[in-house]
């Protein structure tokens, strides 16, 4: 069953080799959060080719806040909404969007090469938005409480528990 796993992986980089044979990006960005979200719209009103990788899922942290109420334009919104329109946003501009984990850059002069677990994609230049996470103290329900009463920003969240 190993060998099986192994040949798939091996034929999936090698398709995505062929692929992505010749195929040059402006800017591969690492990180599909809010930053790395951000950072592909811009980059694709100043018309550049755009990817974007994340390893888990687009929006980043946000997307576990209930609620947001520090962020200009919005009264309140969830960070569930917020993040969808950052994907959409960056999407109906044209980015491109790969669930992959970077692992390494290579530099060879102009060009970069950003290696994945399944791939490699060439460009001009990285960002790297990578994010952060949590440092959990590994309480009882301290997951099913996050955003319930545990919070990890008190600049964040530190209005909803006033008094």
């Amino acid at each position: 069953m190993c060998s099986r796993i192994n040949w798939a992986r091996k034929l999936k980089i090698f398709l995505e080799d062929i692929k992505m044979e010749g195929k040059i990006y402006d800017i591969v960005i690492i990180g599909g959060g809010c930053a790395g979200l951000t950072a592909a719209i811009y980059a694709r009103r100043a018309e550049k080719s755009v990817l974007v990788l994340e390893k888990n899922a687009f929006g980043g942290q946000i997307v576990y806040s209930p609620e947001v109420e520090n962020f200009p334009g919005f009264i309140k919104i969830s960070g569930l909404e917020f993040s969808d329109r950052l994907y959409s946003q960056a999407k109906g501009l044209g980015t491109e969007f790969e669930i992959d984990n970077a692992v390494k850059i290579l530099t060879d002069g102009e060009y970069k090469t950003v290696i994945t677990d399944y791939g490699k994609y060439k460009c001009r230049a990285v960002i790297i938005a990578a994010g952060l996470t949590h440092r959990r103290l590994g309480l009882e329900n301290e997951e099913r409480l996050a955003g319930h009463g545990i919070s990890y920003c008190a600049v964040c969240d530190g209005a909803f528990f006033k008094g």
